[in-house]
């Protein structure tokens, strides 16, 4: 059972996180600084340093708790589902996460800071419990299950990767540069999906 005063520290911390996400979505990146988050929750700047190492630490935080969320949301789909259409499911949650939280999603893979221990690197998105391991495990079993045959050049890692570049394609155009724009998403969304999945079924 946690303490009274580790709660309080836990709250604290959690307060900064949620402030700095939320200059980033009102100001954008280049507007967080200690002070600005000082302000915002009404504390002292030097005492934010009790908590966080200064703004990349605090970046990193909120990039891997942003992950975290990524990874439960893609855990919703239903991992009974035969698994061409479990990936279907999961590449959709995928893409829901990214329009439900727009710059959060965009955070996440477009800042690169130094993680609280100093030590960030791409490879930490494939370690754990990361929304990758969801969809790496995906492909694993539809390859045990002979429905997505490996080929010279293109297996597990191969197939994983180009599921994921697609999906976050589709994403990352949805929340930028195609926000607004008068199509239907949703559909061009489920074929491109689809054809991906017939794709990796091709012998």
């Amino acid at each position: 059972m946690t303490q009274p005063r580790e709660r309080r520290f836990q709250r604290t911390k959690q307060a900064i996180l949620d402030a700095a996400l939320a200059i980033i979505r009102e100001e954008g990146l280049a507007a967080l600084s200690m002070r600005a988050l000082a302000d915002r929750i009404d504390y002292s700047a030097a005492g934010l340093y009790e908590y966080f190492g200064g703004k990349d630490a605090i970046i990193a935080e909120v990039c891997e708790q942003g992950q975290a969320r990524l990874a439960r949301h893609m855990e919703q789909a239903d991992a009974n589902l035969p698994v061409v259409d479990y990936l279907y499911e999961i590449g959709i949650a995928y893409i829901r996460f990214a329009l439900e939280n727009p710059d959060h999603f965009l955070l996440m893979f477009t800042a690169v800071p130094a993680s609280p221990d100093g030590d960030f690197s791409p490879q930490k998105l494939l370690e754990g419990d990361s929304s990758f391991h969801i969809l790496l495990d995906a492909i694993r079993r539809g390859i045990e299950e002979g429905v997505f045959p490996v080929r010279p050049g293109f297996g597990l890692m191969e197939m994983a990767y180009a599921a994921w570049a697609t999906v976050h394609g589709i994403a990352m155009l949805r929340v930028t540069s195609l926000r607004g724009y008068p199509l239907d998403f949703e559909a061009a969304d489920r074929e491109a999906l689809r054809s991906f999945a017939r794709g990796l079924q091709a012998v």
